[in-house]
């Protein structure tokens, strides 16, 4: 390995795989509401089907309600003033699990079963992708692609031990959502594959992602498993620190050339890139996930338009019944929170 992946893996192992440790500020409003005691255990996680519902842990309710109530916690405001939302019933939609968040401040704006654990396919390729390429620089390297990292699904059809540089393989794996792509970036780094996969819980862990488990880089195993809050904030955090990745998922068509000389066009999975119909709005990333068992599954990071920062949302569906359908209701609820919820907007002089 070299220096920069060393560097990264020695990162890794100092972390510790337990539970965030709470900040003395959290620790003592912690102490003091036996109310929030029923709901986070002593390391701050949130208790399964308790009060907590899909916050991620205690800071995270610290970030959504309590620095509005507690002036121990005003340290936890947004830097970025939140939406105000109109007093409007959430939509409803044919989907398993869906949430909205306002990607700047990080409040939630709506939410059905967004703390439901779902198998969320090849959303997993996010982690997969940010676990390559914080571990190595050389993405002109020529790395090849084995049968043995074929295992169903879509794929780059290539001989065994075909060539490619790492960086179009990365965009097989974000772009056309190849799962030999996805395997072979994961063998990339030199380690063996289960070390690769204890890196990527790793990365979770490290986000404060407690219900989310990881068992292959490409999706396809059901052991691959989220909730839609922190999908949300894999998302948000992924695409807004990793320009790499996020430049990848906003990548509609590109040809990648092989060892072989062929060439072979890669197209995005992600029809709100490119279909006519979602030209109203402006994707600034996105990741799609299907697997028979967990129906359609998308991620999408997006404004009303190119330069309206402001209002830019990250929206998260488990489940829908047809890929169409999919971006159908990423588009109600993006729409939906536009038009119920009113942001600062700061003078442009």
């Amino acid at each position: 390995m070299n220096k920069i992946t060393i560097t990264f893996v020695a990162l890794f192992l100092l972390v510790p795989s337990t539970a965030f440790a709470m900040p003395d500020r959290l620790q003592r409003v912690y102490d003091m509401r036996t109310d929030l005691q029923a709901a986070f255990d002593l390391n701050g996680d949130a208790i399964p089907n308790s009060a907590a519902g899909f916050l991620i842990n205690f800071e995270d309710w610290a970030k959504q309600y309590g620095w509005r109530t507690m002036d121990e916690l005003s340290s936890y405001a947004p830097v970025v003033e939140p939406p105000a939302r109109a007093n409007v019933e959430q939509p409803v939609i044919d989907a398993e699990a869906w949430i909205v968040v306002d990607k700047n401040s990080g409040k939630i704006l709506g939410a059905h079963e967004a703390g439901k654990e779902w198998p969320i396919a090849s959303i997993t390729k996010l982690v997969t992708s940010d676990v390559m390429t914080r571990m190595t620089n050389d993405f002109d390297r020529q790395w090849d692609v084995r049968d043995e990292d074929n295992v169903g699904g879509a794929r780059l059809y290539v001989d065994d031990g075909t060539q490619f540089k790492l960086d179009d393989l990365l965009h097989a794996t974000l772009v056309g959502s190849a799962n030999n792509a996805a395997n072979a970036i994961s063998r990339s780094i030199g380690l063996a594959r289960e070390s690769y996969i204890g890196f990527m819980n790793d990365r979770v862990r490290m986000l404060g992602l407690r219900h989310t488990k990881l068992v292959d880089p490409t999706g396809i195993e059901l052991g691959n498993t989220s909730t839609a809050r922190e999908v949300a904030e894999l998302a948000r955090r992924v695409f807004t620190e990793n320009e790499k990745v996020r430049s990848a998922t906003q990548t509609v068509r590109m040809a990648i050339t092989g060892s072989d000389g062929t060439d072979r066009n890669l197209t995005t999975t992600n029809w709100m890139l490119y279909k006519p119909q979602y030209d109203d709005v402006w994707v600034m990333a996105g990741k799609t996930g299907y697997l028979h068992e967990s129906k359609w599954n998308v991620v999408e990071m997006l404004r009303p338009s190119k330069d309206d920062e402001a209002r830019e949302l990250i929206v998260v569906v488990f489940g829908s019944e047809s890929r169409g359908e999919s971006f159908d209701n990423v588009m109600l609820l993006s729409n939906w929170a536009w038009q119920n919820h009113s942001w600062q907007l700061q003078d442009p002089s």
